[in-house]
């Protein structure tokens, strides 16, 4: 019997992109690109938004931030800054890990004139704290394809879990080989990534703005929530996560910052 393996993926691929969610392929890949998910009302709502907001705040400058030129740093105003609680997305996530449904982050990350390089493959969970049973949610306020640096996605690779550590992955020291799909995206699609799997995205090229919204929802038993967006919450405690470091007396990361600070001097 095959259980898990880059052929039995393969089998799936043509059933990753398809306009109705089905959890039993997503739970074997690892990602799902929902086609017309989102109504053109919402979506014309937001990008207005984004519009007004990069027009205000960002088209003169960004706070770029180097070891993730993509992520946008500043604070989302309004609507932006609550989307994910929109009752069409919170639905989808709730086909994804049950009715009680809480919120990791939400961020936009976008490459224009400033971040328009490669970002390498890697997998997010590495980056987290809380549970493994976390999803992202891209959606498009733009094209999102090959052309202007859309993503590129592995399905199966997260099946291996947590790699161990933090960066980018070398998938030629992996026996198994797998396919990346690279899904020509629009505004209104939707796709739907576990986060343990392997992704990168490529070089924008054509210089048009890639605009994606990037929400990591989970089940509400998660401690690392930081908001609830359907049902009840499922835990009395929560992690502080304004400052992860303050965890721990000592860790990889204080270590790191150490040996830093004493390279400088």
């Amino acid at each position: 019997m095959s259980y898990n393996s880059p052929e039995v993926v393969a089998q799936l691929i043509y059933k990753i992109d398809a306009e109705k969610f089905d959890k039993s392929v997503f739970d074997k890949t690892g990602v799902f690109i929902l086609r017309n998910a989102i109504p053109q009302d919402l979506i014309k709502e937001w990008r207005t938004a984004w519009d007004e907001f990069y027009a205000e705040k960002l088209a003169a400058g960004r706070t770029v931030y180097k070891y993730n030129p993509v992520a946008l740093e500043e604070k989302l105003p309004g609507v932006l800054g609550t989307l994910y609680k929109n009752e069409v997305l919170a639905n989808y996530a709730a086909q994804v890990w049950g009715d009680n449904i809480g919120i990791y982050h939400h961020r936009f990350v976008i490459k224009d004139k400033q971040s328009k390089n490669e970002v390498f493959l890697h997998q997010d969970y590495c980056y987290h704290s809380g549970f493994h049973n976390k999803s992202s949610f891209f959606i498009p306020l733009s094209y999102a394809g090959k052309e202007n640096g859309g993503l590129t996605f592995y399905p199966g690779t997260h099946q291996y879990g947590f790699l161990g550590d933090a960066g980018e992955i070398n998938p030629d020291n992996f026996k198994d080989k797998w396919l990346g799909i690279t899904p020509e995206l629009q505004p209104g699609d939707l796709a739907i990534m576990n986060s343990l799997l392997w992704h990168g995205s490529g070089l924008n090229v054509s210089g048009v703005d890639r605009i994606v919204i990037d929400t990591i929802y989970q089940p509400a038993n998660d401690p690392s929530c930081i908001d609830l967006v359907k049902g009840e919450w499922q835990t009395d405690i929560f992690i502080d996560r304004e400052n992860p470091l303050k965890n721990f007396k000592r860790s990889r990361v204080s270590r790191i910052i150490q040996l830093e600070e004493e390279l400088k001097k």
